[in-house]
């Protein structure tokens, strides 16, 4: 899996594990209940939404997105359950007993093809007029098919076969973190990793899709692999993996030489204690370690970077009501945004384009230059997904 650790932790997040409960309204609303990640939100927009809300409100945070993902699949076993024709003669079995779905989840954009394709999600009731303050770019990525894949472009947003599948909230980049000394290279450029001085001395995220990814943007100025369906449409795991195998071998081998270790979880301290030069993770991750230690120094090429966004989606099976919409839209108004992105963890997505971005963010912002070179990473049509990872294995085991 892709880890996205959030190191903000502290008043200006929710802890792991707790609970924070509103009042119950005396409208009768039905609650809005909302399971995020932690440190995600900062609690003043907690607290702001409250004081609008009509109905109890309540937000569940957990430390990881796997263990929300794996609540969306238990969620999911239970819906099933009640759905059994056997519990029509087990009437001791309380249907109201098996743990409802929350109205939202944070979800992570990588793991979003998979809880679609899974089942695990249903569309959120947003339409193209709704989904305005955001950039075109993720507007079109949470435009997805029934398995999870981005239409066709000649296929409109809102034909039947395509629906909007979740609410982008928070938007990192992935960037090269290093130790800033005399000899220490520039990173104007990713291919500035292969630096002779940096031979065994970088740290790369522990994931073929990020790996190749990364591969691909030095080859062709994309993190997306340019994948023909139609040409490709009939080749095996085999072919697919052969033709990725003759373009990324070989600038494979070259950046494996500078690489000391993959590791998506324990590079940044091994980078702090000097063990390393530099790390390529995920913006979100470093907001702390590049506060506490002055000699860090994080950098985004203007040839664009990858980006990841925290999303909103709406579990199988959970009902959507007026809060739930009315959370999603708090999100994306321009002061709640400009608190979310305070933190450094990330950045609303409303600020992505426009000149809307207020001062006191301006010098977190990517250049107007590096976001247009910017991208998330698509979803893998499933037979070039196995052919990444089968891919992965083999250059890595050439090279071990």
């Amino acid at each position: 899996m892709i880890h996205r650790r959030t190191l903000l932790i502290g008043t200006a997040g929710l802890a792991a594990g707790s609970v924070l409960s509103g009042c119950s309204s005396a409208t009768g609303e039905k609650a809005l209940n909302v399971t995020l990640l932690e440190g995600a939100i900062p609690s003043e927009v907690i607290q702001a939404f409250r004081k609008q809300a009509s109905s109890t409100v309540d937000f569940q945070v957990r430390a990881r997105m796997y263990s929300i993902f794996q609540q969306l699949q238990r969620w999911q076993r239970s819906s099933e359950k009640s759905e059994s024709s056997w519990n029509r003669f087990l009437p001791w079995i309380n249907a109201e007993e098996l743990p409802k779905p929350h109205n939202l989840v944070s979800l992570g954009d990588y793991w979003l093809q998979s809880a679609i394709a899974q089942n695990l999600i249903e569309p959120l009731p947003l339409t193209p007029e709704t989904l305005e303050p955001l950039p075109i770019q993720w507007q079109q990525f949470v435009s997805r098919n029934t398995q999870g894949r981005i239409p066709a472009t000649s296929e409109s947003s809102s034909s039947p076969a395509s629906f909007f599948w979740a609410a982008p909230y928070k938007v990192q980049s992935l960037v090269i973190v290093y130790r800033q000394q005399s000899n220490q290279p520039t990173f104007e450029t990713w291919a500035d990793l292969l630096s002779p001085t940096l031979k065994g001395q970088i740290a790369l995220p522990d994931h073929p899709n990020l790996v190749l990814g990364l591969l691909q943007k030095m080859q062709t100025d994309s993190f997306n692999t340019r994948f023909d369906s139609q040409a490709n449409s009939s080749a095996s795991t085999a072919q697919l993996v052969g033709q990725l195998s003759e373009q990324l071998t070989e600038p494979f081998r070259q950046l494996n030489q500078q690489v000391r270790t993959y590791d998506s979880r324990t590079a940044l301290k091994a980078l702090v204690n000097e063990d390393l030069k530099a790390i390529v993770t995920w913006s979100g991750d470093v907001v702390t370690a590049l506060q506490r230690y002055r000699s860090l120094r994080a950098v985004v090429p203007e040839a664009g970077s990858l980006l990841s966004a925290d999303m909103w989606v709406r579990p199988k099976g959970a009902q959507v009501n007026e809060q739930t919409k009315a959370w999603i839209d708090f999100c994306w108004q321009p002061g709640p945004a400009t608190q979310l992105s305070s933190s450094g963890a990330g950045i609303s997505p409303v600020f992505l384009t426009g000149d809307a971005l207020p001062e006191t963010l301006a010098s977190g912002r990517l250049s107007e230059v590096t976001l247009k070179n910017s991208e998330p990473l698509l979803p893998l049509p499933e037979a070039m997904q196995t052919a990444y990872f089968e891919l992965w294995q083999q250059l890595r085991s050439q090279t071990a």
